[in-house]
């Protein structure tokens, strides 16, 4: 297993230079793409044990960068990903060892309404589809204190949402983050997760307590992993942006 470091706090620092100026933001994770910097709490998947040659699930696998983390720090297979929207499906398609799957993932086959901060520059649109939400009200909280609102919207469109019943690959990790969809991306995954008990790191939201619950019946326990502590926690700090569900034998071989 090849090591990295991981940037502390680029991620939330990306996060703060979006409300400031868009452009800038699109530049700068343009050139993080070329780097091995991503969330400070994926170190955890470090201290884990995974088999070499593993299989990976990334839902909402935007432009790359935990695939680009994956493939620089593990024995990968295949990273399978599941990336709706086309700018971002180009990006991944140029990535090695990456199978994508146009669609989103759910716990029925529909298509469904999105919302994105748009910004609009010389009559062309800016659509920041990493941020993309499936709640009208929570994009505009997300917005209200974004900065040139002269030329800001709401951007909308449809997903096509798909559920997942089997694949030809055995999975051994999944990771998911979808703002806000997670519950019914696992919902979309039980069958493979059920079947193959795959390590998941999946994205905090209000949700997390349900996903708990819903894990906990296929023996999974959650865990957030604690940079400053360089170990897993049963309690989340103020650095953790994802929660870890883990089975025993994942927790065997922590070193």
């Amino acid at each position: 297993m090849r090591k990295s470091s991981t940037n502390i706090g680029i991620i939330g620092f990306l996060e703060k230079i979006i409300r400031v100026h868009p452009l800038v933001y699109w530049v700068l994770r343009s050139l993080i793409r070329y780097t091995n910097i991503f969330e400070k709490d994926f170190d955890g998947l470090k201290k884990i044990y995974l088999k070499n040659n593993i299989n990976i699930i990334d839902v909402g696998a935007s432009d790359g960068l935990a695939v680009k983390f994956f493939l620089n720090n593990f024995s990968v297979n295949k990273v399978i990903c599941f990336e709706p929207y086309k700018v971002f499906i180009n990006i991944l398609k140029k990535q090695k060892k990456v199978i994508v799957k146009p669609f989103a993932i759910g716990n029925s086959n529909i298509k469904t309404k999105i919302f994105f901060p748009r910004y609009k520059f010389f009559n062309k649109n800016l659509d920041l589809m990493t941020y993309a939400h499936y709640d009208h009200s929570l994009m505009q909280h997300f917005i209200k204190d974004f900065k040139f609102r002269s030329n800001l919207s709401i951007g909308s469109g449809y997903l096509k949402i798909k559920k997942i019943k089997k694949l030809s690959h055995k999975i051994d990790l999944i990771k998911i983050d979808t703002n806000g969809y997670e519950l019914n991306v696992i919902k979309g995954l039980y069958n493979i997760i059920n079947k193959d008990r795959p390590a998941l790191i999946v994205e905090i939201n209000k949700d997390r307590e349900i996903i708990a619950n819903l894990l906990k019946n296929m023996g999974y326990v959650g865990y957030y992993y604690s940079v400053k502590l360089n170990k897993f926690t049963k309690k989340m700090d103020v650095n953790c942006t994802n929660k870890y569900f883990l089975q025993k034998k994942h927790l065997n071989y922590i070193k």
